[in-house]
């Protein structure tokens, strides 16, 4: 085997172990230059290995849905990081929505280490709901629907029907895809409805993703960058990835 074929069966290795790889990870583990970096990335494309998003790449089969307990197991640091950004927003009485994902579950156990006195969370994940049950202050709004078991989150006529009789101050939103152009996206029709309908509840709105997905699509769109207050990341974001949304007036926290 060439130097050049073991370099890039070891991009997929590691791929297949994180999810995602930038162009930057592959100069500093195989001591490349940027330019055969991205020449690998094309390459490896082109065979239909994986597919290239902006600054990196993910693995072709990672368009299909990763089940939530591998999801909890990646990029941990990074939820965490997120998740204390989100936990500062909150105030003291405020109603806030959690739609499902991981992320959104550490905001949950953010909550649960240092709790409000009084707060209202309006949640469709069953997930959360069993994280916050009988947290003390919190008055937790669980949206009923249909149980998806991938992710945990109810959706459907149901969650849609009664968000649309509550008002919240901000929600946090989680989401498969972050694009500066598309949105964001979600890999189910039911899913992106109930997280849309809660987005036209909230008085605020903010998406939370780790870098790993910025610049990725997936099937559904959740709702535009115009609904949304604000995104908020980690510090593992380069600045290349968070040009294409500052140049679009997304606000990064």
């Amino acid at each position: 085997m060439s130097k050049i074929s073991a370099r890039r069966d070891g991009i997929i290795a590691l791929l297949k172990e994180q999810g995602s790889i930038t162009a930057t990870e592959i100069m500093e583990i195989f001591g490349v230059s940027e330019a055969t970096a991205r020449r690998d990335l094309e390459t490896l494309e082109q065979e239909k290995r994986l597919v290239r998003m902006f600054g990196g790449a993910v693995l072709e089969s990672i368009r299909k849905e990763i089940p939530f307990y591998r999801k909890m197991e990646m990029n941990p640091e990074e939820k965490k990081e997120i998740a204390d950004k989100a936990y500062s927003l909150i105030q003291e009485g405020d109603v806030i929505g959690l739609t499902g994902g991981t992320t959104c579950m550490f905001v949950a156990r953010r909550i649960i280490q240092q709790p409000f006195e009084r707060l209202t969370v309006v949640t469709n994940a069953l997930n959360i709901g069993f994280e916050l049950a009988g947290v003390p202050g919190l008055e937790l709004i669980l949206t009923g629907g249909v149980n998806r078991t991938h992710s945990y989150e109810l959706s459907g006529p149901l969650a849609d029907t009664i968000l649309e009789r509550i008002t919240i101050q901000k929600t946090f939103l989680g989401a498969d895809g972050v694009d500066p152009v598309r949105g964001l996206t979600t890999f189910n029709e039911l899913e992106a409805n109930t997280n849309r309908k809660m987005i036209q509840q909230s008085l605020e709105t903010y998406a939370l993703a780790d870098n790993s997905k910025l610049g990725r699509s997936s099937l559904f769109l959740i709702d535009k960058w115009r609904a949304i207050t604000g995104l908020v990341t980690d510090k593992g974001a380069a600045r290349e990835m968070l040009e294409p949304f500052k140049d679009a007036g997304i606000r990064i926290l």
